[in-house]
């Protein structure tokens, strides 16, 4: 099992360089739970009606008495200033799972095979997969996220080749809509540092030479799914957008080109809201 690491781009910074923060072991707790933004409405004949937003994880990581802990300590530090500032984080409590990628054909319920695209980060975190009996987060977009944990039976898909996952249990939903991402359930790509958090420090010392590590972060679902686009224009059905993206072997959900034209997508959810989405020229973890 490999180790726990942080993976940004420091900012401000003119020349873009990746830190990787190596705990040197796994982590001492780690679990995450739901916010989500949640209407209910009564109609007169008494029948419930619930409209969701946004959902969003909670993601609380702790180690204590960190090994090389004065070192780790000056490293962790530096990652804080970073995030309290509004810069993002990749995490993955182990190392060589940092596997991140995307639905190349619309899945749905009852299905036990996926097909995804490549590890969509191997630039940052290397060559990266998973294997059989790993878990994976099955993601769509928000608002009203839908998701579900699978287990991996089999997988012919590579860090650098599209390809395919068997899994253990079926999909139990529809994901046939948007772009849908597909990651080790404990590895966050994109991780940011909720505002309420600032006033405390991500790390702790018991006699100035035990210290210990302790923060909660939130992923950005806009940072992350953009990694997977070169421009916005996500909604959309999954079956005009592929085209021929499973054997084009082009890293874009939208086939060779990477692009639809915002006048082909109806950016409008189910609940009337025009979604404005914003092109992301260069897709990496931190601004």
């Amino acid at each position: 099992m490999g180790n726990a690491k942080f993976y940004f781009y420091p900012s401000p910074s003119q020349t873009p360089y990746l830190a990787t923060i190596d705990l040197g072991e796994g982590l001492a707790e780690l679990y995450s739970d739901y916010d989500i933004d949640a209407q209910d409405g009564v109609s007169y004949t008494g029948r419930r009606y619930r409209t969701v937003g946004r959902v969003s994880e909670m993601v609380r990581v702790q180690r204590d008495r960190m090994i090389s802990g004065e070192d780790k300590y000056r490293d962790l530090m530096t990652l804080q200033s970073h995030l309290d500032r509004g810069g993002s984080t990749a995490l993955c409590s182990d190392a060589d799972k940092s596997y991140a990628t995307f639905l190349t054909h619309p899945a749905k319920a009852g299905d036990t095979v996926i097909r995804v695209s490549s590890n969509i980060l191997r630039n940052i975190v290397g060559n990266k997969i998973v294997a059989a009996n790993d878990y994976l987060m099955i993601e769509t977009q928000n608002p009203a996220m839908v998701y579900q944990l699978v287990k991996v039976q089999s997988i012919t898909a590579t860090a650098t080749a599209h390809g395919t996952i068997t899994l253990t249990n079926p999909i139990l939903y529809d994901f046939d809509t948007g772009v849908i991402g597909v990651r080790y359930y404990r590895f966050w790509p994109n991780l940011k540092r909720p505002a309420n958090n600032l006033s405390a420090n991500m790390i702790s010392n018991e006699r100035g030479f035990l210290f210990s590590l302790d923060v909660m972060l939130t992923p950005d679902y806009f940072q992350y799914f953009s990694n997977f686009l070169p421009v916005g224009n996500e909604l959309g059905e999954l079956t005009n957008a592929f085209g021929d993206a499973a054997t084009s072997g082009a890293d874009s959900v939208l086939a060779s080109s990477g692009f639809i034209s915002a006048e082909e997508v109806t950016n409008t959810s189910d609940i009337g809201t025009s979604l404005i989405t914003e092109p992301t020229i260069e897709p990496k973890i931190a601004t």
